[in-house]
């Protein structure tokens, strides 16, 4: 009979790294976990212990405050870049308001004080190993599922991620056609992201915004699309989306504006949406972006609440006509009355209209039926990091 095949031993410890310059602490603290059931790594600075990271995996960290080269909080910055679940207890001697604010702003765990008592500490460390697992297999379910749910509250989490998407933004570029021309009209530039809790733009926005870093994100996306023009089509124009705040945050136009050397070929794209005191602020920058050579579209045409103030305020030189106002326009002529207002008012407004979110062919046929010249959506080219050639 052959003898059974045992599985590999596996150790299913729970993995504490300790971290603390004083080797008298950290040989007796390893000491004591490894007798309450952890399997323990130890290190005696921040940069060792972030050198253990790349290699290894750990269910909870126990690191002093106060180090030399980096402190316990500028760690806890860092790690995040290696490990956006494993829960942090700080420990100091020498405690302080600010220093404790900081701490749980960056998503420490707990905050002890030493010396700490044995039987705390164990209790603490697989407390924090619990609740650490709880948020691994959350993130995993929650990418399983594709929705871009993050929990908000960790600062130091969401550092940790929005460092991780800024790094895989690239641009995607989908054509604007000329039905009556058969011709390249221009592109849209589009953003994309690799990180899967930011499948839409939105919620990258939002989670930048909830840590101040609106701006950077802004700009490195109008960094990589600046980056991926050096081939675009002659003649062509390129459609950017922004948001209001970026005219007045030196985004746009002055020495650090990536796109502003190519404005002349660039139509800024403000959605119907925003809010009036938004659109009020673009208003009153866009004599300074018309100066640097940009247009100006409204987008989202039809759906948001700024309506005709938009074109009021902003005067703009084209206008993006959304898919809501003429899906299913080919099997329901009825829905072509608000089509054919929108047309109507723009050619009185002289403002050119951009069907935005063609499909069929069908969608196509019937909106050149009502006058649309202008048009985008995947039936003409879908959206590629290479200018693509055009579909009739």
């Amino acid at each position: 009979m052959t003898a059974a095949i045992s599985p590999p031993a596996v150790d299913s410890r729970r993995r504490v790294l300790i971290i603390d310059d004083e080797p008298a602490v950290v040989k007796a603290l390893g000491l004591l976990l490894d007798k309450r059931g952890f399997a323990v790594k130890t290190a005696s600075s921040a940069r060792e212990a972030l050198a253990l990271l790349e290699r290894s995996k750990f269910d909870v960290i126990l690191t002093d405050i106060i180090m030399p080269e980096v402190s316990g909080v500028e760690l806890l910055r860092e790690l995040r870049r290696h490990d956006l679940d494993v829960p942090v207890i700080l420990m100091t001697a020498g405690p302080t308001l600010d220093s404790a604010l900081e701490a749980i702003a960056y998503g420490a765990q707990q905050y002890l004080l030493k010396p700490v008592e044995p039987g705390e500490l164990v209790v603490a460390l697989g407390r924090a190993a619990a609740i650490g697992e709880l948020g691994r297999m959350q993130r995993s379910a929650l990418a399983s599922k594709g929705e871009g749910a993050l929990p908000y509250g960790d600062r130091s989490m969401l550092e940790g991620v929005l460092t991780r998407a800024f790094e895989t933004i690239t641009v995607a570029f989908q054509p604007i056609v000329s039905l009556r021309g058969k011709r390249l009209f221009g592109y849209e530039a589009l953003m994309r992201c690799d990180e899967t809790l930011f499948a839409a733009y939105s919620h990258l926005l939002a989670a930048a915004d909830r840590v101040g870093w609106r701006g950077s994100l802004e700009q490195t996306i109008y960094q990589r699309i600046a980056g991926a023009c050096a081939e675009l089509p002659e003649g062509a124009l390129l459609f950017v989306n922004i948001h209001p705040h970026d005219a007045t945050d030196g985004l746009l136009v002055g020495s650090k504006a990536p796109l502003e050397p190519i404005a002349r070929q660039v139509v800024l794209e403000v959605s119907e949406r925003v809010t009036a005191a938004e659109l009020d602020t673009l208003a009153k920058s866009a004599a300074r972006l018309r100066g640097a050579g940009y247009r100006i579209a409204v987008d989202d045409l039809g759906t948001g609440s700024a309506g005709l103030a938009a074109f009021t305020l902003l005067s703009p030189e084209y206008a993006k006509l959304d898919r809501t106002m003429f899906a299913g326009l080919d099997a329901n002529p009825a829905r072509g009355k608000m089509a054919r207002a929108m047309y109507a008012l723009c050619r009185e407004l002289d403002v050119p209209l951009i069907a935005e979110g063609v499909e069929t062919a069908a969608e196509r046929d019937a909106l050149a039926a009502q006058g649309a010249d202008l048009a985008q959506g995947n039936i003409f080219g879908k959206p590629s990091t290479e200018f693509t050639r055009l579909q009739f």
